[in-house]
């Protein structure tokens, strides 16, 4: 299904996401209003004495901090100048006939005209060998590897050893780039030498399809318009998403043949991140209290499997380099259609973030304090969301008769969701699906947080495709 609605944002010459004027005024009532429900359910629980009612606070807390810097702090880093270097665009792919002649065909009508492109197909079993080998013929700089199924991390790792480029692109073979994404990748790099990774604006390629998809194009919206930017204007971008990914290839190539050999296969972008954050030797010298062996392991838990490649590379940049959103590079990625495929795919997310994550909170706690905060109490709140949604639906209500809470715990959770929905309206005035984050806010609560037993329990299984 091809998207129907193209992305209508616009950013400023000074790099800021533009909104109207009647914008800041909700965000600044949006952020005094979570303040002071966040400090009134800290006054109650410790009123009542109550450290878990204290707790509760501890998301909305994280969404006010989001919010906050997301808003007054991200400026987009594509500022340079453009320079006509090799760019090498890697795409690993598995079964994938039915997109895969789109995806490639959309690199080729790219701006940007100094590219190579390396397909590797990994055992695809569907038509996909063929539809490439036309398609070799079609584009003299694509370059076809055919190769065993082992995994998406070993098929990135084999595309980028049949690279050339100083500059290594990365995109998922259900991914439509946008004509102008390298450009605004290359303008990102050119500014800043001390960007080693950046990451685009992934929005939902098939979002009218159905609910479901609808609620995963207001997510992706906040995930990259809000989330990403507050990492980004510290340069600390943790996840360069696998849809839309580029990298200097000397902030991630002593990682790879690491990463290729791991014993264990398992790992997706949150991998690649996360090395991007990490050098191997920062490792030994940054983290040198907890000891080389620990953190070989941390390591090795993450860099051995295909569910969390994009953060092991991130990871790899993030201490010797900066990680930043490019928000005008874009990037249409298909969605799962039905319920089964998702919850599949938030599995596998979720436990390439768990492993990325263990990892990178090992040096994280050096970075700045804001940022410091943001990463452990999402990361926190990660294990916790189940017990605190046990704890404010039933033990404050059942066992403390505080039945105030639950109601206040629901507006709370839908109000958020709608700040974050008016506030894509705002910046994409044809969105149409913003009003679903309210609704997609409430399926996080009570369906994806519980993804945590799941990916804790299938936590060693080795997946890369989300269907």
């Amino acid at each position: 299904m091809i998207s129907t609605h193209k992305c209508e944002q616009k950013v400023s010459s000074s790099g800021r996401i533009l909104v109207p004027k009647r914008a800041w005024v909700i965000r600044i009532l949006s952020i005094v209003t979570l303040s002071l429900v966040t400090i009134y359910n800290v006054y109650q629980g410790m009123l009542l004495s109550d450290p878990l009612v204290v707790y509760s606070t501890l998301m909305p807390l994280h969404a006010l901090l989001v919010f906050a810097c997301g808003w007054a702090l991200y400026k987009n880093p594509a500022k340079g100048r453009i320079r006509d270097e090799l760019v090498s665009v890697v795409i690993p792919v598995y079964n994938q006939k039915e997109m895969i002649r789109i995806v490639i065909n959309a690199v080729f009508q790219s701006t940007y005209k100094n590219i190579e492109v390396v397909a590797v197909n990994d055992g695809s079993k569907d038509g996909t060998r063929e539809i490439l080998n036309e398609l070799a013929k079609d584009y003299p700089g694509l370059k076809v590897i055919h190769k065993t199924n082992e995994g998406k991390r070993k098929a990135v790792a084999a595309g980028f050893s049949a690279s050339k480029g100083r500059y290594v692109i990365l995109i998922d073979s259900d991914s439509v780039m946008d004509k102008n994404a390298i450009t605004e990748f290359m303008k990102a790099f050119s500014a800043d030498t001390r960007i080693g990774g950046v990451v685009g604006y992934a929005k939902v390629w098939n979002a009218d399809k159905n609910v479901l998809t609808r609620c995963q194009d207001a997510w992706y919206d906040y995930a990259f318009n809000i989330h990403k930017t507050c990492e980004s204007a510290f340069g600390n971008v943790l996840c360069c998403s696998g849809c839309l990914a580029g990298y200097r290839r000397e902030a991630i190539v002593d990682f790879i043949p690491y990463w290729t050999r791991a014993k264990i296969h398992n790992s997706d972008d949150r991998d690649l991140t996360s090395f991007a954050l990490a050098t191997k030797w920062a490792k030994k010298e940054l983290v040198p209290t907890l000891g080389e062996k620990i953190t070989t392991k941390l390591a090795n838990a993450m860099a051995g499997y295909d569910d969390s490649e994009d953060r092991a590379l991130t990871s790899h940049a993030i201490v010797e380099w900066k990680t930043v959103y490019v928000s005008t590079a874009i990037v249409y990625t298909d969605v799962p259609e039905r319920m089964k495929g998702y919850l599949k795919q938030q599995k596998r997310w979720k436990k390439g973030y768990i492993r990325s994550n263990f990892y990178v909170s090992a040096f994280f706690w050096r970075k700045p304090l804001i940022m410091s905060l943001i990463f452990y109490t999402e990361f926190l709140a990660t294990f916790t969301a189940p017990l605190i949604t046990l704890i404010v639906f039933l033990y404050e209500p059942l066992i403390l008769g505080q039945f105030w809470l639950p109601g206040v715990f629901l507006l709370g959770s839908v109000l958020v969701g709608f700040i974050q929905g008016l506030d894509y309206k705002f910046r994409d005035p044809g969105a149409k699906n913003w009003k679903y984050k309210p609704l997609m806010n409430l399926v996080t609560t009570f369906v994806l947080s519980w993804m945590i037993f799941f990916a804790l329990w299938n936590y060693r299984k080795n997946e890369w495709l989300t269907r």
